[in-house]
């Protein structure tokens, strides 16, 4: 995944005057390096972006993960989507690739960085931005089959959701040990995605009939996704981004209404 340099230095919003004179709630962001240790393997710093829309209020709170392209404008648009809708985002890329390209990241392995999200969730109970009751995690490609790897399984309060944009059901299936206890979904492309392939994973699906993996990135044309099978076509569809995006919000406003 590629280093995350917009990363590298604290951003801070300040609160700028409404017309009528009273100061404004500005989203606010804060970028940092956070060490998370795992109960079971290494410990290991993670990049870590959070966005809140209003400083000074314990808000509902996503975690979003990307593939193994790294943090990009497809995360940047999932941040956006959970602001607008008065939550925290928080973008982690827990595998960057350096910023000559040399270290590179190991292959995905979506069950190891489940681990590492539980420790997340973890480390965000005590910060006084984010309701510790109510935290959802997303993620794209291998990093969505991590977030539904998230799940504790222990009967501890975990992750108030689970959601994936194009996992994979063939592999989630593979690596699954159990479905996690809380409201998962499932949005898969439908060129890749038959028909109740992603049946019986302890999640709702959605399916976007025509899309491929990867339907909301921005460039059009010449992609493809390389994977040990070999190489799928990317198609850029802002329809279907448009529908994920809703589908995926509503899914989580649902997931946070229930939680008392």
């Amino acid at each position: 995944m590629r280093h995350l340099a917009r990363l590298a230095v604290p951003a801070l919003l300040a609160a700028a005057l409404s017309a009528t004179g009273r100061a404004a709630a500005q989203p606010m962001t804060d970028s940092f390096d956070m060490l998370l240790a795992p109960p079971q393997g290494r410990s290991q710093h993670v990049a870590t972006m959070l966005v809140t829309p209003q400083p000074g209020r314990a808000l509902p709170a996503v975690v979003i993960l990307p593939d193994e392209a790294g943090l990009d404008g497809r995360t940047a648009r999932l941040a956006d989507a959970v602001l607008a809708r008065g939550w925290v985002g928080i973008e982690v890329d827990p595998e960057p690739l350096s910023l000559d390209g040399a270290a590179v990241p190991p292959p995905p392995a979506p069950p190891r960085l489940g681990r590492l999200l539980r420790a997340l969730h973890e480390a965000l109970q005590t910060d006084d931005r984010v309701d510790p009751r109510r935290i959802a995690v997303i993620g794209l490609g291998p990093g969505g089959r991590a977030a539904i790897h998230a799940g504790l399984g222990d009967g501890r309060p975990g992750f108030a959701a689970h959601a994936a944009l194009y996992p994979g059901c063939a592999a989630l299936a593979a690596e699954q040990e159990e479905a996690p206890e809380a409201p998962a979904l499932l949005l898969v492309p439908g060129t890749e995605e038959p028909e109740g392939a992603c049946a019986g994973l302890g999640a709702r699906v959605e399916r976007f009939a025509g899309a491929t993996y990867g339907w909301d990135h921005l460039m059009t044309g010449g992609m493809r996704r390389w994977t040990a099978t070999g190489s799928t076509p990317i198609r850029s569809d802002m329809a279907v981004a448009a529908a994920a995006e809703a589908a995926l919000t509503d899914f989580l406003a649902e997931a946070f209404s229930r939680v008392r």
